[in-house]
């Protein structure tokens, strides 16, 4: 009879096993993330939109993990320190980044030298909220409607703040002169405050900012909010037209914040926090915030959210061009 194959012998065993293990450590770790915890960087100071949200995230992500998440202010070169420091570090998913529309949309166009690839460079786990901005005039400025600026624009240089070359109030309003042929003379300024007071004193005909950061003066009768920048109204600014509305179809500029580390994170890991993202932009407490706060939902899952990184990466590259723009 033939004879039957030999087994294995228990060392010979235990030696294939623990060469399997070694192979296969991202996965074995992935599993049991987080073990310790997590840092999400914020390319700006503290108080901005983009620090809001990470600290919306990193409490309830704390919750969830039962390991803190610790928010680290980074800011500098416009938000390139603090995304240059995520993009080295180790993609294990326990450095992580608060990205923006300025950070990988806006910087690799207008900042020379920027140090990283806003695709390549990183692993994008979750797009998961968005901003529009509002169009504000001096309240005693004699236009009443965006259609009265445009028309008045075109026979007369009217200008515009903005809070600096290359920031997204200033492609806002590039973008505006471009679409409608009007002759918008861009007037760039240090800081959003800056420029703020200055179409508040009515130094300057008018400024693109967050729209909820210009309620609170549109309420006090400081300032007349004539459009907002997205495709629908703002949620937090509803009787207010978008730009398409009044008379510029196609117009739109948002600002966007993700979820986002270096390149090359394990799959696994990917996956339990961008559900993690997922359940909590579904809670009522947290998108009642955000409308508040000027902010839509928008979780996208972990293919959509690249795919959306490079998409308004191309756009905001044609609207830095077509503006000539550069930072300061």
């Amino acid at each position: 009879m033939p004879k039957t194959p030999c087994t294995l012998g228990f060392s010979t065993f235990a030696m294939l096993f623990s060469s399997l293990v070694l192979m296969m450590p991202p996965a074995a770790k992935a599993q049991d993330y987080p073990t310790k915890p997590i840092k999400i960087v914020v390319a700006f100071g503290p108080g901005g939109g983009s620090d809001t949200l990470a600290r919306m995230l990193g409490q309830k992500m704390t919750e969830t993990f039962k390991q803190p998440v610790v928010i680290e202010n980074r800011p500098g070169a416009g938000g390139s320190i603090g995304t240059r420091e995520v993009q080295k570090a180790a993609p294990d998913g326990y450095t992580l980044i608060l990205a923006t529309s300025s950070t990988h949309g806006i910087n690799p166009w207008v900042i020379k030298n920027v140090g990283y690839d806003a695709v390549k460079d990183f692993t994008h786990i979750a797009v998961f909220a968005n901003t529009d901005y509002a169009l504000a005039v001096p309240a005693n400025s004699p236009y009443k409607s965006l259609q009265e600026l445009v028309a008045a624009a075109k026979t007369k240089p009217i200008d515009y703040a903005s809070s600096g070359n290359g920031s997204t109030s200033h492609l806002a309003g590039a973008l505006l002169g471009q679409m409608t042929k009007a002759n918008l003379v861009h007037v760039p300024y240090k800081s959003s405050d800056t420029a703020r007071t200055d179409v508040l004193g009515g130094q300057v005909a008018f400024m693109f900012d967050n729209t909820a950061i210009f309620l609170p003066f549109a309420k006090g009768g400081k300032v007349r909010l004539l459009a907002t920048s997205g495709l629908s109204r703002s949620a937090a600014a509803k009787d207010i037209p978008t730009l398409a509305e009044a008379g510029v179809p196609g117009y739109e500029v948002m600002g966007w914040f993700a979820l986002t580390g270096p390149a090359n994170m394990p799959p696994a890991v990917v996956a339990t926090l961008n559900r993690e993202v997922q359940r909590i932009m579904a809670q009522p407490d947290i998108r009642e915030k955000m409308a508040t706060l000027g902010f839509d939902s928008m979780p996208m899952g972990v293919t959509e959210s690249p795919a959306y990184v490079s998409t308004q990466l191309g756009r905001y590259k044609a609207m830095v061009q077509a503006a000539g723009a550069q930072a300061d």
